[in-house]
């Protein structure tokens, strides 16, 4: 199955060993790919929830893998779930995050080239549900880490209904104890 292929690539590039915010760098991986599977997301996107670090992000430095090299993630998992890989390793989260659902149209700028553009809604949506899937595998068993992010992610999360699966926005309510939708 891909997924195993994938798991034995990422621990060829040591993901096991990696120091992570709740344990390993490849448990994280796992654990996003498996809320992603759960709230019913397309293969291409769970494939890359499992190696959404693989770049290094903009809150995750670590690469595995160089960006000159993406031809061989392509080539394992495929164009369409390298694509979100990349957008997800490329996005400048301080650029990005104060613009959802405030400004219109999003403009996205990729951190390794610098480049400005506005991204396909899909493209928009496939990437905030993998930070959803990101950050609530993180917060879905450490309520202090629930507590310390609260005023970053909840008023940023809240504002990302309808850009997200009722899955993955009812994950969040339930984790942050939001009171009301």
């Amino acid at each position: 199955m891909i997924f195993d292929q994938v798991i034995a690539f990422l621990k060829t590039r040591s993901a096991e060993q990696i120091a992570h915010v709740n344990g390993t760098l490849l448990a994280h991986l796992e654990g996003t790919c498996a809320l992603l599977l759960g709230w019913g997301n397309p293969i291409d996107l769970c494939l890359a929830g499992l190696c959404h670090t693989i770049y290094g992000t903009d809150g995750f430095p670590v690469q595995l893998l160089d960006i000159s090299q993406r031809w061989e993630l392509k080539r394992m998992i495929g164009p369409q779930a390298e694509e979100f890989v990349y957008f997800y390793a490329s996005c400048d989260r301080s650029y990005l995050y104060p613009q959802i659902k405030i400004t219109s149209p999003i403009q996205f700028r990729d951190r390794f080239t610098g480049s400005i553009f506005v991204p396909d809604d899909s493209l928009l949506k496939s990437f905030l549900e993998l930070t959803f899937a990101n950050e609530l595998e993180l917060a879905q068993s450490d309520p202090v880490l629930v507590d310390q992010t609260r005023t970053a992610i909840a008023p940023l999360f809240s504002r990302c209904q309808g850009l997200v699966s009722d899955s993955a926005f009812a994950y969040f309510f339930d984790i942050y104890e939001v009171s009301d939708r």
